[in-house]
């Protein structure tokens, strides 16, 4: 609580060893998420043993950030720090037999390019698009494993087509973010030409229309 960030600004933050972000939430908070690999992690407990694993990492981002420091150098912790993980990006599974899988529990994208819950619900219409073509579901037989097998096989290359790539330029802008040699080249890019921010927003699928086979339309914003 406290922050001086201003209203209209959700930065996008990085710094040695991971990336995150600032943004305005309710009850006049911000909220400071992140992640960090786990060698950062371990250094930035060794250089502030004397506090808990989230606020070294606090520590960490404000020296490493500028922007940060300033716009939480008068706020105050609203409770204690939450942490989560490890993440494991990249595709897992899309179900088996009668289950099948959808948002993070089939596949996990970085969260540097925010698409997480987009996946989520896109994922779900493209599997529900494909179950309630198939009449036979709605009864109480079982269906023929061959059926849900060809369900599935569609389903999984309707999803590969819609977000494969937005897995993959996900993985590569962490990657740049976490390093702090490829940060300052691209921080210098993105400096000297903005509309970098535009193309990269592009190059993840955002603006692409949702490729699904029957009624469903456009990509929710």
């Amino acid at each position: 609580k406290g922050s001086s960030l201003p209203p209209d600004l959700m930065p996008l933050l990085a710094f040695p060893g991971g990336y995150g972000g600032l943004v305005h939430t309710d009850g006049g908070r911000v909220s400071l998420s992140c992640c960090i690999r786990r060698d950062w992690l371990e250094r930035c407990r060794r250089q502030s043993p004397d506090v808990r694993a989230g606020e070294a990492v606090c520590l960490h981002v404000g020296s490493s950030c500028r922007g940060v420091e300033r716009a939480l150098a008068s706020a105050t912790p609203d409770g204690a720090w939450l942490s989560a993980g490890p993440i494991r990006t990249g595709i897992r599974t899309f179900g088996n037999g009668g289950i099948f899988a959808i948002g993070n529990a089939a596949a996990e994208a970085h969260p540097i390019v925010a698409e997480g819950i987009s996946i989520a619900i896109q994922s779900a219409a493209l599997l529900c698009e494909r179950l309630t073509a198939h009449p036979e579901l709605r009864r109480d037989a079982a269906c023929p494993p061959r059926v849900l097998k060809g369900i599935r096989a569609d389903y999984a290359q309707a999803w590969r087509t819609n977000f494969s790539r937005r897995l993959f330029v996900a993985a590569a802008f962490a990657h740049i973010f976490m390093r702090p040699m490829s940060t300052r080249i691209a921080a210098t890019l993105l400096e000297r030409f903005p509309r970098l921010l535009t193309e990269g927003a592009r190059w993840t699928g955002k603006a692409e229309p949702f490729r699904g086979t029957g009624s469903f339309g456009r990509a929710p914003s």
